[in-house]
Parts: structure tokens; sequence; C-alpha cells
């Protein structure tokens, strides 16, 4: 009887793993396209991994104006992306469905924003190019706040480690520091000297932290030429970061600012000249470059573990992102904006959280569609607690207006619509009500 009941109690333990067990499937990249330098012509991509298409501009149809001057990364945090706009001082909030503007952060004049990392459930940190520091935002009332962290040279590329985050002085290979910040005290508590140019930056399940440095392309004189002696390598450094202390290093010419780690391998691969790996325990680097080519940019998306390299070909035209899979086989490729350079990978259950909105707002509810998944109708229930303008619309997946079932002052109380999709494809579909009192949007399915 006893071993009966052992047996059970495996058997539900389980049962109980697999059933709090979720796949998570990618739904959608979004690639920020920095543009030309002054020319304000960065626009966001947004490639539908399911039907394969890509759609260029998405901001600017969601919003009737451009994102701004060279869009430089990218970020998800709660259901909204904040894209880092460097030479327009601004981090743009926008929905991650819709693509409309929902915010703002205003920098400083003269600011330099490069990337914005999360670094608690209230606090981000972003930092500033040529001010050399980090600006702390207040992510509850998406501000600025008082406080600046300082930074070495040109701070790029951070990373957040447990209690905290660690600032690449890029220098643009004329420093070689990274800064270790408590992230409850927003103070510099530590500095690690590696090669010139530090950048992209990675942490293992061992608590290594690897960085890839760009090397720096040396000194030149009044008629541009390359003073000898003065360039120096990048390479590869990994520090332990309980201790502080360098546990490997590799040296390497140049290479770009992009890191992925894939623990699968225990590798982490670069751009240089292409794509070429790096063996965390044997500390070398592979002996031929496994995706050849020059690259702008390089992602990695974890979940199928797939590199997405960026192609700017003649940087003033659009650009192609090409995607290679686990086997480093070309997978995909798509064309983007001008100057890809940034990736956001946006996952189901990334949808949805942003969509975990309570159904119930102040003053109006939207309820979830029945049936769901449908094909091809499905009822939408709203309610209204006072007379007012209601408007209900229905968006596809990259922010392009499909439909408008409600545009009217109505009366106060519960309502149903009927939404046909007839003549549309299988996939995800957005509606969203918008009253005087706010908004409320809700994802269904449609499958044919």
């Amino acid at each position: 009887m006893q071993k009966i009941r052992y047996t059970l109690l495996i058997v539900a333990m389980f049962i109980s793993i697999d059933a709090f067990t979720q796949e998570r499937n990618l739904v959608q990249v979004v690639v920020g396209n920095e543009g030309n330098f002054g020319a304000g012509n960065a626009t966001l991509t947004n490639f539908m991994v399911e039907s394969g298409n890509a759609t260029d501009g998405v901001f600017l149809s969601a919003n009737g104006i451009g994102v701004g001057d060279v869009l430089q990364s990218l970020s998800w945090y709660d259901g909204q992306i904040y894209a880092v706009v460097n030479n327009s001082q601004k981090i743009v909030i926008l929905n991650d469905q819709t693509f409309e503007q929902e915010g703002q952060i205003t920098l400083p004049e003269g600011a330099s924003p490069r990337e914005m990392i999360k670094v608690s459930e209230s606090k981000a940190y972003v930092t500033d190019l040529y001010a050399s520091l980090v600006h702390v935002v207040d992510l509850q009332t998406k501000t600025l706040t008082e406080t600046t962290i300082p930074a070495g040279l040109n701070a790029d590329r951070m990373i957040r480690y447990q209690d905290h985050a660690y600032i690449a002085n890029y220098g643009f290979g004329a420093d070689s520091t990274i800064f270790k910040v408590d992230i409850t005290t927003d103070a510099v508590v530590d500095t690690f000297t590696v090669s010139r140019g530090p950048a992209g930056m990675q942490v293992d399940a061992q608590g290594t932290l690897w960085v890839v440095c760009a090397g720096y392309a040396g000194d030149f004189d009044e008629n541009f030429n390359l003073i000898p002696g003065t360039s120096k390598p990048g390479g590869v450094h990994g520090i332990e970061l309980s201790t502080g202390q360098k546990t490997s290093f590799a040296e390497i010419a140049s290479a770009g600012t992009d890191l992925a780690l894939v623990e699968s391998e225990n590798k982490l691969y670069l751009n240089t000249g292409g794509l070429r790996s790096f063996d965390i325990e044997t500390g070398a680097f592979s002996p031929d470059t496994l995706v050849k080519g020059s690259f702008y940019a390089l992602g990695y998306e974890e979940e199928n573990e797939a590199f997405y390299l960026a192609d700017a070909k003649d940087f003033s035209s659009r650009g192609d992102v090409i995607v290679y899979n686990e086997s480093v086989a070309q997978a995909d490729t798509f064309q983007a904006g001008i100057i890809p350079g940034s990736f956001l990978f946006i996952y189901d259950d990334m949808l949805n959280t942003s969509l975990q909105t309570a159904d119930k707002v102040t003053g109006f509810g939207l309820g979830q569609n029945y049936p769901n998944p449908f094909n091809p109708t499905t009822e939408i229930q709203y309610s209204i607690d006072q007379p007012g303008n209601v408007k209900l619309e229905v968006f596809n997946i990259t922010g392009q207006k499909i439909g408008e079932l409600v545009n009217e002052r109505q009366t106060a109380g519960s309502k149903t619509v009927q939404f046909d999709g007839t003549g549309l494809s299988s996939g995800f579909y957005i509606y969203r009500i918008s009253t005087p009192a706010g908004s409320i949007s809700k994802k269904m399915t449609l499958i044919k």
C-alpha cells in the first residue's frame, strides 16, 4: 500500500508540473530601423511569424507621423514597446499590438539616449552616449527622475543581473571599462577593465558575465592616415560576477556590438565578418565564420534558437533581415526599413499579459468575444455606465484598422455587436473600445 501511495504521488507531481508548463510561441518580430541621421525617417517593421509577412512603417500607419530621428533600440515592458529614438532625445511608448503611441519620455536637449532596461518594477535605466551618464526613469509616471548615474566614455549597452546593472562604456573603442551599479542605491560599486570598446553582454547560468569588445580603429593624423600602433584589438571576456575575477579572454581584431548566448551549446555568437561562435568551455573561437557577410546587427531568438542578421545594404535604401535556424541554415528572409539595427521578439505570453486589462474600468467595460477562436463570426459584448460617445474598432496584428463596428453616441447599458471575419485570413486580431473615460483592447483569434 505504501508503494502505491508513493507511485500516485509521483504521478500527481508530473501532472501538476505539466499542468503549469506552457509552450511559449514566437508571434512577431519588431525591427527598429534607424533611418538616416538628421532625416527623421526611422521606421518600425513588423514581421508576423505564422504568415511570414513583413510590414514596414507600422508606427506611421497607426499614428500618422513618423517615430523620429534614428531609432536606436527597442524594449518591452508590461504590454508596451519602448522605442529609444536617439537623435530626437525621446523614448516613444507604444501599444505592442496596434503600435499606437501611448506616451513619451522626453530627455534633455542634447541628450543621446541609446538603450533602456528595466531594473525593478518601478524603475528603468537609460544610457546617454555623449553625456556619459545613465538616466533613471520612473516607470509608474513614465518620466525622468532627477537622479543620474555617472558612467565612463560613451556609455551604451547595459544588462541587469540580480541586484546590479552593468554598464558598458563603449567609447567607440576609446574606453575599456564596465561599471557595476547597485540598482537599489543607483551607485557605482565596482569597475571591470576589459578590452577596448565593451558592448553587448550576456550572463550565463553559472553567473559569468560575457562581454564582446569591438576593438579600437586607432588614431588618425590631420591627413586621415592611421597612426601606426594606435589601433587596439577587441575580444570576448568572461567575468565571474560573484568574485569579479576574469575567467576567460580571447582576442579578436574587431567585432560588432551584439552578443548572443546559446546556453544549450555553451557557446557565444558574435558578428565579425559574419556569424562566428565562441566556445565557453574551451575559450576558443570556431576556426571558421559560420555565416559570412557584412551585417549591421545581430539578434538572437532563444525559443527557436534562431539568428536574425540585418543587412543595411547601402544605408540609404531598405535593408533586409536574414533568419538562420539552430543549424545555421537560412530559414527565412524579409525586407525591413532603412538601416535595420535592433530586434524585439514578441511571444504569445507577452501579448496575453498585455491583454490582461481589467474587464471593467470606471465608466465602461469590454468582454471577451464569443466564440473565441471563431470562424467566421463572433460576438463582442461591452457596457457603458453613462451616455456618451463610443467607438469600437478592429485591427490586425500590424496595427492596421480593418473594421469600425461602432462609432456613435450611445445610451448607458450593456451592448452586443457582431464581427464578421469573412474575407480575412487566419490569425490574431485586436478589438478596442474607446470612450471619454479611456480605452480597453482585447485579442481574438480567427481560425479557418
